[in-house]
Parts: C-alpha cells; structure tokens; sequence
C-alpha cells in the first residue's frame, strides 16, 4: 500500500489538492502538460464575487507546491501508463526537457536574445512570445523553456543558432539533454484535474469569430482585463485600438446545444457577469448580457448579479442568432430586422442594439481528453458526466446583432 498520490493536471483544483495531501503527509506526484502550473486561473484578472485579484490568490500556493518537501512537479509532461489496483498503482509519465536547468536566474536576456517570434498561449495569442520562454512572471517551475517545435535548432546533430547560450550568462542552456523520459512512480491513488479547453468558437460560423477581428474569446476579453495583460489593463477594440462605447455578451454558445454539448457548464453565467461588472468599471457606457438562464449558484453569486445589474448591466433572456456586418447601420439594419420578424423562432429585439464590442459565451469543453482516462480508471467513464463550461467573444459598432427573445 502506498501513501503516495498521483494528481494529473496543475491547475488550481491540481494544486490545492497537491498541498492538502503533502500537508496531511502524503507523497505527491503532480503532473502537468504544460510548462507551468497555474493553469486558467493564473491568467484571470480577477475572481467572482468577491472581486480578489486572481493571481494574488494563486502566486503563493505556486509557491508552496515548489517548495514543499512532500510534492515533486513533473512538466511539461504526460500519463502514459496506469495499471495496478486500489493501494498499489505503477504510473509511467513522460517528462519532456525543457532545455533550461533548475539553475536558472530568470534574467530574460535568453529571451531578449532568440529570433523566433511566437503568439503567446498565455495571453490567448493577442501578445507574443519567444522560442525560450516562460508563461508568466510567476511560473513553477521557475526555470524557463525551449519551445522545440518552433526553434531554429534541431538537436542533437542541427544546431544552427546559438544566441540564447550565449546570452545565458549562468550557462544553464543544454540542447544535449534527452528530448523526453520515462518516469515510473508508485502510488496509492490518483486524482484527475485536467480542468477544461474552450469550445473552438470557429465552429459556430454565425457569431463571425475569426471573420471580424473585435469577436473575441472569454480568454481574450479576459486578457484584455488585465494590468498584466497585452494592452496594459484597457479594453480596446483590435480593429482599430479604440476603446468601445458598448458590449454584448452572448452566453451559452455551444452549450445546451445538440449539435455541441447537450449540457450545461455552470460557471459561466457568473464569470461571464463578472466581466460585465468589469466593463462598467472600465468606463464602457452600455453593456447587455443575452442569456439563456442565469446560473448564480454559489455563496454570494446572486448578490453579485444584482450588483451588477444596479451598476447599470441590462440583461436579456434569449439566443442570439446571427451577426450581420453593415457598412451603413441606418440604410440596412432596418432590412435585417424586418427578415427576423418574419422568422418561425420568435421575435427579435430593435436594430438600434448595434454594440460596439461583442462577447459570446460559449461552452467550455472538457479536458479529459488530456488523459485517457477510460483506459486507465477501467471504469467507462461517460465523456457527458464531466464538467464543462463556458468562453465569450467581442464585436463593433458595424455589427448588427440579431437574436430572439424568450
């Protein structure tokens, strides 16, 4: 029997159980995929309802987990093997190297020095990144990472640019070590906290993401939201840099939806009031929530949405339909809503709701996907009994919004 436990995913459900367990004297193997440990909270601006800033939070457990005796992080790595029983599980996880060892300073000029230009994941690719690098100011592990698949060197036989090993000057840089390994660890028990990925926002074609460039993700928006983030804390509109007059967030996109996620994901009715609160704190003169139903279910979240909603947030029960992008809103909105009237799903609010920023909630899917967790539990876990949730995206003033109201 071991008193070890095997913790898959480093976000902070992943953590805090890390440091309940290594508290209460357990072993903890805490594995994750990515290069640090953190994972959706650490790139929030700030929590429901209490309005605390995020990372605020979270740096201290980060923190905690690196330097407590009783926790050994592996990332970037993987599960790839789980047999046993109850009490006596063997664990076989991938680590891949990062490049960079544990004697790192964090000085940055390695970064200052490398030629690859990357999109940032953390910043929901609206800022960018080098071939070395590290998520954020706070990472854990604290050493920075070579990103392989995109650096100019191949090794061990093809290394063409050596501008970060020069730049390092404690010379931790080392393009020998393995690419990965494999691991073995015993352990007693396992906890799954995969956590969860957005919906591709592409899929749904009618709310124009990726057409328009002011629709945005909930994690863009979010970004946007942040002192830290690639626009210094102000919310402005890709297009043109301007700061928008008026937001619609549209949630449930993909959710409770057939086609997509037959279920509901919870949590993103009240992050997704958050950010409206956040809007109107940011000087955003009008902001409309369209929803399907409001999920404040937690302590002090039914509080919050009607706080939000004295600041002056209008909330409307119903489902978007499409956006139409308009060169002139006076000649041609009219047109587009006498075609919604006429539709079999019901009638449609005025043309005069031209939002400069739009922000669609859609499902968040689960992460599961990131272990296979069938395999290894043996147990048939049903994909539609996990947790998933919700994201959003933004829109200007040359889009017209059409939606039902229920």
């Amino acid at each position: 029997m071991s008193d070890s436990v095997l913790i898959v995913g480093g976000g902070i459900a992943g953590v805090q159980a890390a440091l309940d367990l290594a508290d209460s004297g357990a072993k903890v193997v805490l594995v994750e995929s990515s290069a640090a440990v953190g994972g959706k909270m650490a790139a929030l601006d700030k929590n429901f309802p209490t309005l605390d800033c995020s990372i605020c939070i979270e740096a201290p457990k980060l923190s905690e987990v690196a330097e407590h005796p009783n926790i050994e992080i592996l990332s970037p790595a993987e599960v790839v093997g789980f047999d046993g029983e109850p009490g006596d599980f063997t664990v076989q996880v991938r680590q891949h190297a990062r490049f960079v060892g544990d004697e790192c300073t964090r000085c940055n000029l390695c970064v200052d020095a490398c030629p690859v230009v990357l999109n940032s994941e953390f910043d929901a690719s609206m800022a960018a990144r080098k071939a070395i690098y590290t998520p954020f100011p706070q990472a854990v592990p604290g050493a920075y990472v070579i990103d392989l698949e995109h650096c100019l060197n191949d090794p061990p036989n093809y290394l063409p640019c050596g501008r970060c090993t020069d730049a390092c000057l404690p010379k931790v840089i080392d393009f020998m070590q393995p690419p990965e390994r494999v691991l073995e660890r015993k352990v007693g028990s396992a906890i799954v906290a995969t956590g969860f990925d957005l919906i591709d926002p592409s899929l749904l074609e009618q709310f124009g993401y990726g057409k328009h460039p002011d629709v945005l993700t909930s994690m863009e928006f979010e970004r946007l939201l942040t002192s830290a983030g690639p626009t210094g804390g102000e919310i402005i509109k890709p297009s043109n840099g301007e700061h928008p007059h008026s937001i619609l967030f549209v949630l449930c996109v993909g959710s409770r939806d057939e086609r997509f996620y037959k279920h509901c994901s919870r949590f993103c009715c009240m992050y997704s009031v958050k950010e409206a609160f956040q809007a109107i704190d940011h000087g955003v003169e009008d902001v409309t929530v369209l929803y399907m139903d409001m999920r404040a279910y937690g302590k002090g979240f039914d509080s919050f949405y009607d706080r939000t909603r004295d600041e002056g947030a209008r909330f409307v029960r119903g489902r978007l339909d499409e956006f139409i992008q308009v060169s002139d809103r006076h000649a041609q909105a009219e047109p587009a809503v006498d075609r919604a009237r006429g539709s079999a799903f019901g009638r449609f609010l005025p043309a005069r709701l031209i939002p400069s920023l739009h922000v669609l909630v859609e499902r968040h899917a689960e992460a599961v996907r990131k272990v296979d967790v069938e395999e290894w539990t043996k147990n048939g876990v049903c994909r539609d009994a996990a947790l998933v949730a919700a994201c959003q995206h933004v829109v200007e003033p040359e889009l017209l919004v059409r939606f039902r109201v229920q």
